[in-house]
This record gives structure tokens, C-alpha cells and sequence, in this order.
């Protein structure tokens, strides 16, 4: 691992030195480079690593990577990263964590400017999400990052990518599924990474006609036998409710039946939180709720 911290040291300084037409000139041999050191997790000699060795190192590789990025031009590096999309598909669970720890850093470090590329992200992520075992711990860390890469993606964007029905309808049906894994992933993972991730697809949809759908999907879960499922939609419905305001309550008609049946839930944290939401929705119409929940 040292010896692999001190490599990237000396290639973050060659790139600060060198010019970005030298940089150019050299990109088959530092993609292969980045490539080997992004799949660190897959090779023998690296499995020992602690967690914290580990993160340390893929956020140096992180930083490196970017360094490279910022001397190329779009043109130059868009092949770059779609071959990269197609070499992690094609990899393990613990290649696909270090890609996208590194997509996270790659979407939060250049922001709105390399929205469109979350093109090459959407299939891979939809079929991680799809595809997950809630009980593996090497899965779950996986889902993780692919939520907080999306959510990055979510909410950096200033050109209505998601906007477009064919980028909000590939990613939102596979976003709101995954409160199905409630019961088994921790609530604080629910709460931490999958209801920021809705929330900022939500509000980066801006669009009545996606947000409707993406609350039609969610009022569906208010249904499901498992209280941890409920609870987990409900704790999502305040965070949009705070975030969205007066733009999310403009279909408090279709929530309504599901906020008068959750007063009364079996589960008493359920039934709690419902009166937190029910206070928040009063808080921003500035009148009680209680002739329209009889």
C-alpha cells in the first residue's frame, strides 16, 4: 500500500509539471495506469488493507485521476470515461466500489459541468441497484456509493438532464425500489443515502409531471406489510416536503387517504413520525389538517 501511495505521489507532481499537450500524448498509458490502480480492491495484495488504508489510497487515487482529467478536453477524455463505465461493468463487486468512489469524486469535484456524462452511468447504476443483496455487506457498501454518485449527479445539474423522461424514467422506478431493502439495510443507511438520493432527484426533475410519478410510487410503499418500509417512505416524505414546500404539497390530494391511515399504523414509530409529517404539511399551508383527514 505504501509503495503505492508513494507512486501516486510521483505522478500527481509529473502531472502538475508537465503541459497539458504532453498529458495528451500520453493517455493510453495513464488510462491503463488509473485502470489498475481503480481495481486496487480486487488484487491479492490489497485485501488485508484496513478500511481506512483503503480510502485513504483510493482517495489519493481520486485526487491523481482528477489532475489527469483537468489537462484533457472533453473530447479527449469522453472515450476515456466510457470505456471506463464498460471496463467496471464487465468487473467484481469490489472493482464497481472503487469506480464509483471515484465517480462520486469525479461528479462532486467538476459539478454541473460533466452532468451529461452520468449517460455512461445510468445502466450500470440502475442494474447494481436492481440486482442487490441487502444481506451482503460488500453488495450494500456498493449500493451505497451508487446512491451517493447519483445523488451527486442529482444535484449538480443545471441543464434539466434529469429533466429529460428518458434519463428520469430509467433512474427513478429502480430509486424508489429500494425501500424494499428497508427491513434489512440500517434505517440510518435509508436516511443517509437513499432518501437524500430521491430527494435530490426530486427536486432536480422539476417537473409536476415527473414529481407526480415519483410520489405515486412512493404513496404505494405507505402500503407494504413491513413497518420498516413505511417508516423509511414516511422519514422520505418529510425530506421532501421540507425541501420541496408548497411545489410537493400541490398533491397532498392524493396523499391524503395514506396520511389518515398512517395516524392509526400498528407501528407506533410510524404512527409518530406520520404526525411529524402531518405538522410539517401544516407548518407550510398554515392551517390544521384535521377537517381533511376525517
Amino acid at each position: 500500500m505504501q509503495s503505492l501511495n508513494e507512486y501516486l505521489d510521483v505522478l500527481g507532481w509529473t502531472l502538475d509539471k508537465h503541459s497539458k499537450a504532453t498529458i495528451s500524448k500520453n493517455i493510453p498509458a495513464l488510462t491503463n495506469t488509473f485502470m489498475n490502480a481503480l481495481d486496487l480492491r480486487s488484487h491479492a495484495q490489497y485485501k488485508q488493507a484496513s478500511p481506512t488504508q483503503l480510502k485513504s489510497t483510493e482517495d489519493k487515487i481520486n485526487e491523481v485521476v482528477l489532475k489527469m482529467i483537468y489537462k484533457l478536453n472533453d473530447a479527449a477524455f469522453r472515450p476515456i470515461f466510457s470505456s471506463l463505465m464498460e471496463w467496471s461493468a464487465k468487473g467484481n463487486v469490489a472493482r464497481q466500489q472503487s469506480v464509483y468512489g471515484f465517480l462520486f469524486a469525479f461528479f462532486d469535484g467538476l459539478k454541473s459541468i460533466v452532468t451529461s456524462y452520468a449517460t455512461y452511468v445510468i445502466d450500470g447504476a440502475v442494474k447494481i441497484l436492481g440486482a442487490t443483496d441487502p444481506k451482503d455487506q460488500e453488495q450494500i457498501e456498493l449500493w451505497r456509493r451508487v446512491l451517493h454518485t447519483l445523488r451527486k449527479c442529482f444535484e449538480h445539474d443545471q441543464d434539466g438532464f434529469w429533466q429529460a423522461p428518458a434519463h428520469f424514467g430509467a433512474v427513478a422506478p429502480v430509486l424508489v425500489e429500494q425501500f424494499r431493502h428497508a427491513p434489512v439495510v440500517a434505517l440510518d443507511l435509508s436516511h443517509e443515502e437513499l432518501i437524500p438520493a430521491v430527494v435530490e432527484l426530486a427536486n432536480a426533475a422539476d417537473s409536476q409531471e415527473h414529481q407526480k410519478e415519483l410520489n405515486g410510487a412512493l404513496l404505494k410503499h405507505l402500503r407494504s406489510e413491513s413497518a420498516g418500509v413505511r417508516l423509511a417512505v414516511v422519514l422520505c416524505e418529510q425530506a421532501l416536503t421540507d425541501r420541496l414546500g408548497e411545489d410537493w404539497l400541490g398533491m397532498l390530494p392524493e396523499m391524503l387517504p395514506y396520511i389518515s391511515e398512517l395516524q392509526d399504523d400498528d407501528d407506533e414509530v410510524v404512527e409518530r413520525e406520520t404526525h411529524r409529517w402531518i405538522v410539517k404539511i401544516e407548518g407550510i399551508l398554515g392551517e390544521s389538517l384535521d377537517s381533511m383527514l376525517q
